[in-house]
C-alpha cells in the first residue's frame, strides 16, 4: 500500500484544522471574551498566529499554544509591540526556551498590571 501525496496533504490539512479548533476551544474555555466571539472569527485569528509561531521556530503544539495565548492576551502584533518578545523570538534560542520565556513574559506583564490596579 502506498499513500499518495494528495492523500498525505489531505491528512495534514485535517490535522491542522483539528489543531486550530482545539486552540479555539482552549481560548474559549479560558477567556470569557473569546467565549463571546464567533468560532469562525476565532479561527481566522488563530490561523495566522499559528503561522507566526512556526516562523519563529515554535513547532510543537504546546509551543504554538503558548504563542497563540500570548497573542490573544497581548494583542495579535505583540511581537512588534514588545521589543523584548521580538528579540527572544528571533533569537537562536531553542524553541522550548523561547516558549518558556514567552509564557513567563506574558504572565509577568499581567502580574504587573494587577499590582497597579
Amino acid at each position: 500500500m502506498q499513500i499518495r501525496k494528495e492523500q498525505m496533504d489531505a491528512f495534514e490539512q485535517a490535522a491542522n484544522r483539528d489543531y486550530e479548533m482545539r486552540l479555539v476551544r482552549f481560548l474559549q474555555s479560558q477567556f470569557p471574551d473569546a467565549a463571546r466571539e464567533r468560532e469562525a472569527s476565532l479561527v481566522d485569528g488563530v490561523r495566522p498566529q499559528i503561522a507566526n509561531a512556526r516562523r519563529y521556530g515554535l513547532l510543537t503544539e504546546q509551543q504554538i499554544a503558548t504563542y497563540v495565548t500570548s497573542a490573544w492576551l497581548l494583542g495579535s502584533d505583540f511581537d512588534g509591540e514588545f521589543p523584548a518578545a521580538r528579540e527572544m523570538l528571533i533569537s537562536g534560542a531553542p524553541a522550548d526556551e523561547k516558549s518558556d520565556w514567552l509564557a513567563r513574559f506574558t504572565k509577568a506583564l499581567f502580574e504587573q498590571l494587577e499590582q497597579r490596579s
